[in-house]
């Protein structure tokens, strides 16, 4: 709805006091509306400080007023900012409103020239018009941005070991440790948002208003942080931070195969030139483009900026349906995007293999909940891997860690892959970060990718690719992990992805953890699953390093006699990021592995509990003795998969069967019981 004063007395009065404002010369003040408006569609009856109900989708008055020679001051007051809302003045954008749930007061420079003597046009338009938002208490001042809020310049340079610049992300927080307002960024080279300018060539200009505040420089969860304090007054602050890498992924590099734009995706607020600027600022190495539905190329945008030294990037695409999001890569920027409007998960994975792509992943299969999300749809069981739209698994990855979803509980998701595993889907998993902002830190999660060089600027995509689908990778969200397994009498290591010969050595084997991560994470716990089941808990304290970065080596010997084929993941949970330099949705770390596989029945190949149920359900027959006898002295894996089967294999009194045999075999498995009560019905 378009929004005019109602009356010609106010803008009468509003111009007569303009003008004798004006005329009196010092910092004279316009009061364009001292009221709130409500925008949208909603009532919010919880915003007392605007109408309950909307007054439409747009505002727009006029005012009279002169032409500034000089860069003045437009104020005003928001709430609720979620979408793209932009304040034009005589047609010209003077600010895209800053997003904020909070009702927040924000100051804003109007270039000279944009006002004129007489009638002028103001005007707050959304791309989103029915986001419900408040808008008001709206005034100019003729003094300078600089003047209105005492601003002084602030110059940081960040070096590396060596002495070098250094790209970084520099953190700016008040007194009271929250994010400050930053002014008059260069626009380039640097990315910036309150309390965040991103780097790309080791020094950053900004202004920010006079007080104390800490300043923070990182790079990603493999460099150390260095902090100032300082107190910005009349003088210039000029201030020197030094970072270093100190957390070594020798034979890895870091994958983010989850980023956006705002420029491709139309939402979030991160342009394809502040992207450059952060992926160099955070470190990420491998660089998937995963714009909705759009087939993004950075290279033209990265050649431009001369960062080519810092990342190898890749087309993506998240082809985005009504069944889920699906990363797809790698992709050429000029074919047509994969078709989207499917609603067959397999009919969709061909059709974007068909367009190029080596892996397809399973964007956050809970999102935006647990019910509706992907897995929640169709009905994900976490105990075997079932779902009731009979969905197949054709994707080859699933993201685990997405550091801009918040997730409460850090294992749930590793709960649904764990019962995928144990089903005998080789879907690998992956971390990444899901940033559509300059805020959300690119590669806050990412994916760890065995690769042949170290070179940031050298990756053999393909190579990288092919790891991906195979699993030879971990995932981190802050925490770096690298594991092997070793049979006694061979020198051979198996790691990530491989297959391990364990019949000539009776199961048993050891299994080497390295746990690595910057000063500032805390990893506190590591667990080894087997099969989906807690084999070993280590608490990771007296390995702490103190104050310095963490950088250890555990092993365990699996020996007491794995009886069947399995597999093996770790999973180390660190604490919550303590202070504003490195944003994360959830207040943990994580860190895992892909599995390695163990050939204990001497085949030559992995055999999952889903395929040791088959056959034991099979040998047993119809002989509920042998079956209950079987089922003992199964692992809780293949019990759990052979009562899945007999589920399957029974319509008429299954439910009765399953209990009957659950009830005898449940004694040596402690979860047997929890999936009898899962099963809502059984046909």
């Amino acid at each position: 709805m378009r929004y005019r004063q109602r009356t010609l007395l106010p803008i009468l009065f509003v111009a007569l006091f303009f003008v004798a404002r004006l005329s009196a010369g010092q910092d004279g003040e316009l009061i364009l509306d001292r009221a709130m408006h409500h925008l949208g569609d909603d009532p919010t009856p919880d915003w007392t400080e605007a109408p309950e109900q909307p007054e439409g989708g747009r505002l727009e008055f006029d005012f009279d007023g002169r032409s500034n020679d000089g860069e003045w001051t437009l104020k005003y007051r928001q709430r609720n900012v979620n979408n793209t809302w932009r304040v034009l003045i005589n047609g010209r954008e003077v600010i895209v409103l800053r997003r904020f749930e909070e009702l927040l007061d924000v100051v804003a420079p109007i270039p000279a020239g944009m006002l004129v003597d007489g009638p002028n046009t103001f005007v707050l338009e959304g791309d989103t018009p029915t986001d419900d938002i408040t808008f008001g208490n709206i005034s100019i001042s003729t003094a300078s941005l600089r003047e209105s809020l005492h601003l002084r310049p602030v110059r940081v340079r960040v070096t590396d070991a060596a002495g070098g610049p250094s790209p970084a992300r520099i953190t700016i927080a008040n007194g009271d440790g929250e994010l400050a307002p930053v002014y008059y960024a260069d626009a380039l080279h640097q990315a910036t948002r309150d309390g965040v300018v991103y780097t790309d060539a080791g020094e950053a200009r900004f202004e920010v208003a006079e007080g104390d505040y800490t300043i923070y420089a990182t790079r990603g969860s493999e460099w150390s942080l260095a902090t100032a304090a300082v107190s910005v007054g009349a003088d210039p602050i000029d201030l020197s931070l030094a970072i270093e890498r100190v957390v070594d992924t020798t034979g890895f590099v870091a994958c983010d195969t989850h980023i956006h734009t705002l420029t491709f995706s139309g939402h979030g607020d991160s342009s394809v030139e502040e992207r450059m600027v952060t992926l160099a600022g955070e470190g990420v190495e491998l660089a998937i483009s995963t714009d909705h539905n759009h087939n993004t190329d950075y290279v033209p945008y990265q050649a431009r900026m001369e960062l080519n030294e810092f990342f190898t990037p890749v087309v993506g695409n998240e082809v985005t349906t009504a069944i889920g999001h699906f990363n797809a890569f790698p992709l050429d920027p000029e074919e047509e995007v994969p078709a989207y409007k499917v609603d067959d998960v397999v009919t969709l994975v061909d059709g974007i293999r068909a367009k190029g792509a080596q892996v397809v992943i399973l964007n956050h299969p809970r999102w935006p909940d647990h019910e509706r999300g992907p897995f929640g749809v169709i009905e994900l069981s976490h105990f075997t891997g079932a779902n009731n739209l009979h969905w197949t698994y054709p994707f080859d990855a699933v993201e685990l860690i997405n550091s801009c979803t918040e997730e409460e509980s850090p294992m749930l998701l590793f709960e649904d892959w764990f019962a995928l595993l144990n089903r005998g889907e080789r879907v690998s998993a992956v971390g990444s970060s899901d940033s559509h902002t300059v805020g959300d830190p690119v590669g806050g999660g990412r994916t760890y990718v065995a690769s042949s060089t170290d070179d940031p600027a050298a990756i053999d995509v393909d190579e990288a690719c092919r790891a991906i689908v195979a699993g030879r990778t971990s995932i981190s969200m802050g925490i770096f992990l690298d594991t092997s397994v070793s049979v006694s009498g061979s020198s051979e290591r198996y790691t990530m992805g491989d297959l391990v010969p364990l019949a000539d050595a009776g199961g048993v084997c050891d299994v080497r953890l390295r746990i690595a991560a910057p000063e500032w994470i805390r990893p506190e716990r590591a667990t080894l699953f087997v099969n989906g089941r807690p084999a070993e808990e280590l608490d990771l304290a007296q390995h702490g390093a103190g104050n310095g970065a963490m950088d250890a080596e555990v092993t365990v010997t699996l020996s007491d006699g794995l009886g069947e084929d399995a597999w093996l993941v770790w999973v180390v949970i660190g604490s919550g990021i303590d202070g504003p330099f490195w944003p994360l949705h959830n207040d943990y770390t994580l860190g895992a592995t892909n599995p390695v596989f163990l050939d204990v029945n001497g085949d030559g190949a992995y055999q999952s509990p889903r395929e040791s149920a088959r056959k034991l359900v099979h040998a047993a027959g119809s002989d509920r003795q042998a079956l209950i006898v079987g089922l003992r002295e199964a692992s809780q894996a293949v019990a759990i998969q052979a009562l899945d089967l007999v589920r399957v294999h029974y319509e008429t009194g299954a439910r009765e069967r399953l209990r009957d045999v659950g009830a005898s075999a449940g004694a040596a498995h402690t979860r047997i019981d929890e999936y009898l009560e899962s099963l809502a019905e059984i046909r």
